[in-house]
């Protein structure tokens, strides 16, 4: 990463050629922050996000894309949480539990509950783990946080915490492990304009505005993971588009070729965007974070991708499951793959695991304690 200051460079300011170069460079490291002020560019170099304000329109664009294709649903039907590793579990206690406002669950796991979804935790002596993106969140109250944060500053002083934007109804904010989290005041919901003047509640309710509508930012009008912005290699979306489409058979909205959105459930997104600038060290320290979903046609699935070679059961969670056979896999309606490849040539593209259960399974839908703060 390239320095913000110009005070390390020595040069004379009579050759106009070499400080326009300087400030060139200065500007690009400016603009690669993706931030109007970062106090700190180091840690706010380590996304590739499109911000805040941009994955919102595009996820409540991906929704109508989603409602106007069809009113049959399949695929995959709901996101329940993301899995990731962290640096410390008292850090992520107070960080997830204490600052964002998520409940913990009544479990023994490390569970960190946003409406009807969640974070799993782990501390597990590997290095933290960060999504090359961002995590587009829908909380109860920004007011709130916003009273909360000063508590904290000092405890994350060490660590790549930081508020990279605040602006009115969302917030960006990168954990102490740099993960950008996009945050969303779910009361941005209670401002919009209802469109229909039908006579018809139903109609009512599902047009823009009303309480059904694709235009909304919260989840099932709740709070929750609205989005998981994943950047990847250039010239990889629409690879990943056709795969969701045609493997899971998602409804999938491209907006550009570069960008492939996936509805993983009622208002919830996976949004792919490439990179060019996506780094080596971005991708590894991506790997093994994990997503739970839910999907239709769950023996076809298992199907598709048993023929491709991609069933694949994680050595970490044997102790829940494993998939290497269909009779296993009926046993825990759970299986799960890792890859994402070209259909056309077999090429991975992007790893990305899917712990995928059957609608089937126990916990399908299931709604944990939360406790909005």
């Amino acid at each position: 990463t390239m320095g913000m200051g110009m005070g390390n460079f020595q040069c004379d300011r009579g050759n106009s050629l070499v400080f326009s170069f300087l400030l060139i460079l200065l500007n690009i490291t400016k603009a690669s922050c993706f931030s109007t002020n970062p106090p700190n560019c180091q840690s706010a170099t380590a996304t590739s996000s499109l911000g805040a304000d941009v994955m919102k329109q595009l996820v409540v664009d991906a929704a109508h894309d989603d409602t106007l294709k069809t009113l049959d649903v399949k695929g995959i039907m709901w996101m329940e949480h993301i899995n990731l590793v962290v640096g410390s579990k008292p850090l992520a206690e107070t960080f997830y539990f204490d600052l964002l406002g998520f409940s913990k669950d009544r479990s023994s796991s490390f569970h960190c509950n946003l409406g009807q979804q969640q974070f799993h935790l782990a501390e597990t002596g590997d290095p933290a783990q960060r999504v090359t993106g961002s995590i587009g969140l829908v909380i109860p109250s920004l007011k709130n946080l916003r009273e909360r944060v000063d508590a904290f500053k000092d405890v994350f002083s060490s660590t790549q915490f930081e508020i990279v934007q605040d602006e009115g109804d969302w917030m960006t904010v990168v954990c102490p492990w740099g993960n950008w989290l996009h945050l969303y005041d779910i009361s941005m919901d209670s401002k919009l304009e209802k469109l229909s003047d039908s006579p018809q509640k139903m109609v009512q309710l599902h047009a823009d505005g009303g309480s059904y509508a694709a235009n909304r930012i919260g989840i099932r009008g709740n709070p929750g993971i609205r989005y998981i912005e994943i950047a990847c290699r250039p010239g990889t979306a629409t690879a990943i588009a056709k795969f969701y489409e045609e493997i899971l058979e998602c409804s999938v909205y491209t907006p550009k070729d570069d960008q492939a959105f996936i509805s993983v459930g009622p208002g919830v997104h996976l949004g792919f965007v490439e990179n060019e600038n996506l780094s080596e060290q971005d991708i590894k320290a991506m790997e093994g974070v994990h997503i739970c979903v839910y999907a239709h046609n769950f023996k076809g699935l298992y199907d598709r991708l048993k023929a491709r070679g991609l069933i694949w059961t994680n050595p970490r969670f044997t102790h829940l499951d494993s998939c290497d056979t269909w009779e296993e896999t009926n046993a825990s309606r759970t299986l799960r793959f890792k890859d994402i490849i070209d259909l056309g040539t077999g090429e991975k593209v992007l790893e990305l695991e899917h712990e995928t259960r059957a609608l089937r399974h126990g916990q399908y839908m299931k709604v944990p304690f939360y406790e909005p703060k």
